[in-house]
């Protein structure tokens, strides 16, 4: 090989290692189609640079329906192949002054918030309280903040009031319950944390039986039952409390997921077979809350999602391959000299 053809293997190299990353695209607030149970559950506030997913207060007071709020990106995003979303949220003031008004645990308000992955609707909306505002939307996967723990009886598993966790239940409805579990008086694997209660589903329009694989992928502080982040301590900082930059990325087949620049959960996924996106390729992105009796505000102050470019092999093998021959022919040459 010679110089000329060197320095174009070398320039194709080097082009390929130092191409720039794909460039963030902002989601205004304001783009998102908000859906909601009750008057103003889901608003654009302060003069719409916030949305706020579900006030501190009940929006649907005397009805039985538990206030929960949600916000869809307009149009699907490819997200089959690899997607990172940033966003900030903002959980606030919860309502702590007690019966019959209020309810908190331990000065925390309910019940938290998801950001999802959905191909089931651009309006898709689940129950509230501690259903989150996801829990029935189907083909989907959820990240879990929540700060609520349903513990009494024990039907979801929550390991404390401050957490996140990775659900789905892949095409069929999603959960924020984290265990599917044999119960021996039902005879039968149920959405429940204790093998002797039955799940809290049952007599619902949704449900109660499940397969024995646990809707949760992985969660912090979660034990044995989620593999190798059983080790991984609680989340330190208080979800209720101050501004959380939370950072999601996917690589086509682990998601990854950031609070406050530092990994706190990862799991092994595969959206494009374990979900029924559209074109095989696409689904919607946003937001959902859910609270009853347990109110807070909560916030999401910002939103950007960015695609992960596939790398351009072909030219890497391009290049790879030329400076292969010409180690090669200086090798033959350097063979003839002797």
């Amino acid at each position: 090989m010679d110089r000329s053809s060197f320095v174009t293997a070398a320039i194709s190299l080097a082009l390929f290692v130092v191409a720039p990353l794909a460039v963030a695209d902002n989601i205004p607030l304001s783009s998102l189609n908000l859906v909601s149970t009750g008057t103003n559950t889901t608003e654009l506030i302060d003069g719409g640079t916030v949305l706020q997913l579900t006030p501190n207060y009940d929006t649907n007071s005397g009805s039985p329906v538990a206030p929960a709020g949600a916000a869809w990106t307009p149009t699907t995003v490819n997200v089959a192949k690899g997607f990172s979303v940033n966003f900030q949220f903002e959980i606030s003031d919860p309502c702590l002054t007690g019966l019959p008004t209020c309810v908190n645990d331990n000065g925390h308000g309910g019940d938290g918030i998801a950001f999802l992955i959905q191909d089931s609707s651009p309006t898709a909306l689940g129950l509230g309280a501690g259903g989150m505002g996801f829990l029935g939307i189907t083909d989907s996967v959820a990240v879990m903040f929540d700060t609520y723990q349903n513990s009494s009886p024990d039907y979801y598993g929550d390991p404390s009031n401050n957490y996140i966790a990775i659900n789905t239940r892949g095409t069929d409805f999603n959960v924020p319950h984290h265990y599917c579990t044999y119960v021996p008086s039902v005879g039968a694997y149920e959405l429940t944390a204790d093998p002797s209660l039955p799940s809290d589903l049952t007599g619902s329009s949704f449900s109660p039986y499940c397969n024995g694989t646990n809707p949760t992928l992985a969660m912090t502080g979660g034990g044995s039952t989620f593999g190798n982040w059983a080790a991984l301590n609680p989340v330190t900082q208080d979800l209720d409390s101050g501004v959380h930059d939370v950072g999601i990325t996917y690589n086509g087949s682990v998601m990854d997921v950031y609070l406050d620049s530092e990994l706190v959960l990862s799991a092994a996924i595969d959206l494009g077979t374990l979900l029924d996106l559209q074109g095989g390729t696409n689904a919607y992105l946003g937001f959902t809350a859910g609270d009853r009796y347990a109110y807070q505000n909560q916030d999401i102050l910002s939103f950007s999602e960015t695609p992960i470019p596939e790398p351009a092999w072909s030219q890497l093998w391009i290049a790879l391959i030329g400076l292969l021959a010409m180690g090669l022919a200086r090798k033959w040459q350097r063979a003839r000299r002797w």
